[in-house]
């Protein structure tokens, strides 16, 4: 009876033993804390990223949340990082204002044993992956594609990037530029391009700078949310409606109205929330020991099968396939949508 109820309490002991072993596990799983730092708080972009954020934490039950500085300044950003180094975060998500400018502050956080991730810095150093939705020379290329049928493949044309330290905006209007001059040789850039800081207020009046300028010109093409509706506005007020439009990466919420009284005629995006969720995703699995593989599914639309490719710093960079084109034929979808 003695050796019975001995082997009983060691059974007993045994499965509490692993019990708490389960929830460790478990708990380990979760017990992280993932933070987004995007370029400016206060933006519908950012925004609606937020929503993905979020959504990841409560599918997963990690501590997952975005934060944003109130200036698109890169010395905002680096603050911002240096605090969630001492607060010993485990992982850190940056879309960088200057991917340059935040190699020191990622090179701590990685001393620290912190890892760090972007979205939107291909050429980023100091980070264990970056996260595309798409491949950017191809979807700048894309762009020039759709404004240049739309323009008669003809006529002159700006471009627009949020800030000329911005790599991801540069890659885009790069590649536009070499399709314009591959393909469209009777289309012409009037000017370098424009930095617009992020800011509608200044592409609003650097627009109207350009259509004084350049009264023959007939496409604007944005790299940054704010520029459409910037931009739109102005060819509106300056009554050029007709004859020269604003393109580019926007929101529909943001560009309904323009692209509806014909000031815009196409925009392009990717659902940021969906990129916040993957971004998150991917962060997670490094925490917990796991492989990114090629062809992995990140749970959203347009990364169900990623690519992976290293750039030229030896990072690798994730690729989705997730840009949607949005005219007035079909914005009310993606309004209706939240977007």
């Amino acid at each position: 009876m003695r050796k019975f109820k001995l082997l009983l309490l060691v059974s007993t002991m045994m499965l509490w033993a692993f019990s708490l072993f389960m929830v460790a596990g478990a708990a380990d799983d979760t017990d992280f804390e993932i933070v987004m730092v995007v370029k400016l708080e206060g933006v519908a972009w950012f925004d609606n990223m937020r929503l993905g954020v979020e959504e990841f934490a409560k599918d997963t039950g990690v501590n997952a949340y975005q934060i944003g500085a109130a200036t698109a300044d890169p010395a905002s950003q680096i603050a911002l990082i240096e605090d969630l180094i001492a607060k010993k975060v485990d992982a850190i998500i940056v879309v960088p204002n200057d991917p340059v400018a935040l190699e020191p502050v990622f090179k701590k956080a990685n001393d620290a044993g912190i890892i760090t991730l972007t979205h939107e810095a291909s050429n980023q150093k100091q980070v264990s992956y970056d996260i595309e939705a798409f491949d950017n020379e191809s979807y700048g290329r894309h762009m020039m594609d759709v404004m240049a049928e739309d323009m008669g493949y003809e006529g002159e044309y700006a471009c627009f990037v949020g800030h000329l330290t911005s790599t991801t905006h540069n890659e885009w209007v790069d590649a536009e530029i070499a399709q314009q001059k591959e393909k469209y040789p009777n289309m012409k850039l009037v000017t370098d391009r424009l930095e617009e800081r992020e800011n509608q207020q200044i592409a609003y009046e650097k627009t109207l700078e350009l259509l004084r300028t350049y009264p023959n010109l007939k496409g604007i093409m944005g790299s940054a949310m704010s520029t459409v509706p910037g931009a739109a506005l102005a060819i509106e007020e300056m009554g050029r409606v007709g004859k020269c439009a604003a393109y580019g990466t926007c929101l529909p919420s943001v560009a309904y109205d323009y692209l509806k009284n014909g000031s815009a005629r196409s925009i392009h995006f990717w659902v940021p929330a969906d990129a916040g969720y993957v971004s998150c995703k991917v962060a997670w699995e490094l925490l917990k020991g796991n492989e990114i593989k090629e062809g992995m599914d990140l749970g959203k639309p347009g990364y169900e099968s990623i690519t992976i490719a290293e750039n030229q710093f030896g990072v690798p960079v994730i690729y989705g396939q997730a840009w949607h084109d949005v005219t007035a034929e079909n914005v009310d979808e993606w309004v209706e949508r939240g977007l």
